[in-house]
């Protein structure tokens, strides 16, 4: 057990994530904002009362959050499983000896967590395919089509797609090579082939009553995580998901790292777009008293992601 790498602080490993999404969002903030300054006015009504881009920032935001939601209910059902291991305990000290092909309440609780955890990395790698939206709809000269991360991936190390001349293609080529890639390949495997497996560990401290368990991720599962762990160790799927979070999320924000700087260094920072029948949003600067984009403050507050982990 002691071998094994866990979340020791399950309130503060919660804490980190929704505070990391919670900055990153303001880079969905900033490029929505710098999208209707530099390209297209969105603040005004549509029929549908609302524009794409506002959608695709809410989707990507609906998906991490969901991400965290799950995460929650994870650490809270490993919390209910050790209370109702306790109560079975306390009432036949031997309810979990005698079993030759395997324990049937180890598994059971098993599968409990891992289905929580498949979840998890279905809403990871699809935050992934609306974050390719919304670079195809800000960027793109079809913005209605609807993009997938891995067509993104392969227009960004052509020499000849739309994107070729763009910046932000290393931020992507990086992103895809060091996570994504293998990452949405793990995922297709859960859809199409096999469920991931985990293995109980349980201890039961006599003297206090307490019950532990932990749920050691199997080498597959670490094989898929080869770039963000340490091979020589074991992991407790909760930590896996932690981390799985946690480096989407960082990696998403590469991602809008690689946005603001198309936006700052290929715009004119000081020609705001204008709509037809529509209005403009500005933001004053306070020196220079030069018009600029108000998403300016919205990508400083996103920049601040990086000392969150």
């Amino acid at each position: 057990m002691k071998n094994i790498v866990f979340i020791e602080n399950p309130q503060e490993k919660f804490d980190e994530i929704e505070k990391l999404i919670s900055i990153v969002f303001n880079g969905f903030m900033a490029t929505a904002m710098d999208y209707g300054y530099h390209i297209n006015s969105t603040f005004i009504k549509t029929e549908e009362g609302k524009k794409s881009i506002y959608e695709l920032r809410d989707n990507i935001n609906y998906r991490l959050n969901s991400a965290k939601l799950h995460f929650y209910l994870m650490l809270s059902r490993q919390i209910e499983i050790e209370r109702r291991f306790k109560g079975m305990l306390e009432k036949d000290p031997t309810v979990f000896n005698g079993f030759i092909m395997g324990n049937p309440h180890f598994e059971f609780a098993a599968d409990e967590i891992m289905s929580i955890y498949d979840s998890v990395i279905f809403h990871l790698s699809s935050s992934f395919d609306y974050v390719a939206m919304l670079m195809q709809f800000v960027f793109g000269k079809n913005p209605e089509s609807k993009l997938q991360w891995i067509t993104l991936a392969k227009h960004s190390y052509s020499n000849t797609s739309e994107f070729s001349k763009r910046g932000f293609t290393e931020n992507i080529k990086s992103v895809d090579r060091n996570f994504v890639s293998k990452f949405n390949d793990y995922r297709a495997e859960l859809i199409h082939r096999k469920k991931s497996s985990s293995f109980t560990n349980l201890t039961w401290e006599l003297k206090s009553g307490r019950v532990k368990t932990q749920y050691k991720c199997s080498d597959k599962i670490k094989s898929n995580f080869k770039k963000i762990i340490d091979k020589e160790k074991n992991y407790c799927v909760t930590y896996i998901t932690y981390l799985a979070i946690r480096e989407s999320v960082l990696n998403i924000g590469k991602v809008l790292e690689g946005i603001n700087n198309e936006f700052r260094e290929n715009y004119h920072p000081h020609s705001p777009i204008m709509s037809k029948g529509g209005f403009q949003i500005i933001s004053m600067n306070p020196e220079t008293k030069i018009a600029e984009s108000p998403a300016l403050s919205y990508w400083k507050k996103f920049m601040e992601y990086k000392n969150v982990c």
